[in-house]
């Protein structure tokens, strides 16, 4: 399917403040006058309308080497897409966020993301619209994410695989958003080339379960421009941040790392946030507690209740 996309920019002029609460403001009102012309493709389809059968390729191994893998560089994403373009705006937003600092700034409490930006670790992947669970947008993922994988170990520690959604006009709600990424995970379970391992629990509700895709464990969470009190959560436009669970597992390796990265993250997250810490936010493989409850997290303090308690049935 070819789908146009024609930008209607409007000349908004911003005035820099000091204070980043209303910087973020400013900009989520510049994207939501943006107009967009859509060809040949109605956004918001109900999951109930979807397809499965159309997210599996054929040629899915082919395709990885195709033009339709779309995996940047940062230095791809700068020089590709104009700083006005959806695209632009989108990316320096995510840019500015994490790269924080100075006066009136607060620093972003994933430092490590911070990190993995400033060397060049992290790619890019861009969606043809708000909602990540569409059947076309669950491909290009797939396929960015199969690459990604298999090359991310020579990415650097702190790697990221950062996935941008358009904005559109359509307001979600933090559930709304959060719906489409869990489609998400799903529809890219039923692309998936590889079974599911076999040590990874499936049930969602267990201790020990992680997402995984291609065989390996990953850890993607949602970022939403609904979320307007867990501030580390959001974006102007929906995105998805994913890392491999060897950054992580690296990262943590023992009880002492462990403890140093939860207090600076914990701390930070305490000065970022207008709302206290969520209660999701647990070790991973803890009794009781499972990491499915973490990756999008609400804009209130009450636990995440996952649609699926299995994303291969």
């Amino acid at each position: 399917m070819i789908i146009a996309i024609n930008a209607v920019i409007l000349v908004i002029a911003f005035v820099v403040a000091t204070k980043p609460l209303q910087i973020r403001k400013a900009f989520d009102q510049f994207i939501k006058n943006l107009k967009f012309v859509i060809n040949g493709f109605e956004l918001n389809t109900p999951g109930s309308e979807r397809k499965e059968v159309a997210l599996v390729p054929d040629n899915f191994s082919e395709n990885r080497s195709s033009s339709h893998l779309e995996l940047l560089t940062r230095k791809e994403v700068e020089s590709r897409f104009d700083e006005n373009s959806w695209q632009g705006l989108a990316y320096y937003d995510f840019r500015s966020t994490i790269l924080a600092n100075g006066r009136g700034m607060k620093t972003f409490p994933c430092v490590y993301a911070t990190m993995g930006y400033r060397a060049n670790d992290h790619r890019y992947v861009f969606l043809e619209s708000d909602d990540p669970s569409e059947p076309h947008n669950v491909r290009k993922v797939a396929l960015a994410l199969a690459e990604y994988l298999r090359i991310s170990s020579s990415l650097g520690p702190n790697t990221s695989l950062v996935i941008i959604g358009a904005p559109s006009e359509n307001q979600r709600t933090v559930e709304a958003h959060n719906r489409t990424f869990w489609d998400m995970l799903r529809g890219l379970r039923t692309c998936d080339p590889k079974a599911w391992p076999g040590d990874i629990p499936q049930d969602t509700e267990d201790a020990n379960w992680t997402f995984c895709f291609n065989g390996e464990s990953v850890f993607p969470v949602m970022l939403t421009p609904a979320h307007q009190e867990r501030w580390s959560r959001h974006m102007s436009v929906p995105v998805i941040a994913l890392q491999p669970k060897w950054v992580l597992d690296n990262l943590l390796r023992t009880p002492e790392k462990r403890k140093a990265a939860q207090s600076k993250v914990r701390n930070l997250l305490q000065k970022y946030d207008t709302i206290d810490i969520s209660p999701d936010l647990t070790d991973y493989g803890a009794v009781g507690t499972s990491e499915v409850r973490q990756l999008c997290l609400q804009d209130k303090n009450e636990s995440v209740q996952c649609p699926y308690r299995n994303f291969n049935s």
